[in-house]
């Protein structure tokens, strides 16, 4: 497959447009401006180090930075979320602890999408191999016992009583107290899983007042309950805890 690209280049960065593809940018120094809608893929000695959406940490000088700008017809959060997980199946450790729900169709678009920009980031240093055997993760089963159980949260400010009542879903229930401000990275801006939280809210816009749920809030995994209320940052399956104090992890994890 061959892909028409312009671009331009200089001694800090090349430039690769794509045209309906988007664009790729190269460079060799951290860039100064970072666009939010921008996905960064951060190379050091030769290895994939880390990936970023919208934002920067300071990285050594000796890093190496992959930019890819998405078209029109791909958001790019869900991109961003899209390549976390191809990446993790490739074997990075990327430690992405939230979830989304991304419609099939549109993963089909992703693939696709991805398997076009796949020989230039290759050339870029961004290899995507066949995975090598890792401990698996933790895996947890719904058990339709719990459903009645009221797990407690207390974290970072955020209180709440949560319902695991489905496979899919959960219940936050009204009352519930929110962290007020999405963390910032240490460039000052809001990180992936802050714009991810800010995203789940907007959605709930009408059952939050004041950082308060007014009323119940129906959100579809443990990641997504822990990004909604205090924008992750840690492994919420230890935070649910059982009036008796069990974690829902030592309730339901697979062994």
């Amino acid at each position: 497959m061959t892909v028409e690209f312009s671009g331009d280049f200089s001694d800090q960065r090349i430039n690769f447009n794509l045209k309906d593809l988007g664009e790729i940018n190269y460079y060799k120094v951290q860039p100064t401006k970072v666009d939010e809608e921008s996905i960064f893929i951060i190379i050091k000695d030769n290895l994939l180090a880390g990936i970023s959406y919208g934002s920067l940490d300071d990285w050594s000088d000796d890093s190496h930075f992959v930019e890819i700008v998405v078209p029109e017809n791909v958001i790019a959060a869900d991109f961003f979320y899209f390549l976390t997980k191809e990446l993790d199946k490739a074997g990075y450790e990327l430690n992405v602890g939230y979830e989304m729900t991304i419609a099939k169709e549109s993963i089909e678009v992703y693939n696709e999408y991805l398997q076009k920009l796949l020989p230039l980031l290759n050339l870029c240093g961004v290899k995507l191999f066949k995975a090598k055997k890792k401990t698996p993760k933790a895996r947890h089963k719904y058990i339709k016992s719990l459903a009645d159980v009221p797990f407690s949260i207390n974290y970072k400010g955020s209180k709440a009583t949560v319902y695991w009542v489905k496979r899919n879903e959960f219940i936050v229930k009204a009352g519930a107290t929110l962290v007020e401000n999405a963390p910032l990275t240490k460039a000052g801006v809001i990180g992936f899983a802050g714009k991810f939280g800010l995203r789940l809210r907007e959605e709930h816009a009408e059952q939050i007042k004041n950082d308060t749920l007014i009323q119940d809030v129906k959100l579809r995994s443990v990641n997504e309950v822990g990004t909604f209320l205090y924008f992750a940052g840690t492994n919420s399956w230890l935070q649910l805890k059982s009036p008796e104090g069990k974690t829902l992890h030592e309730l339901t994890v697979v062994k």
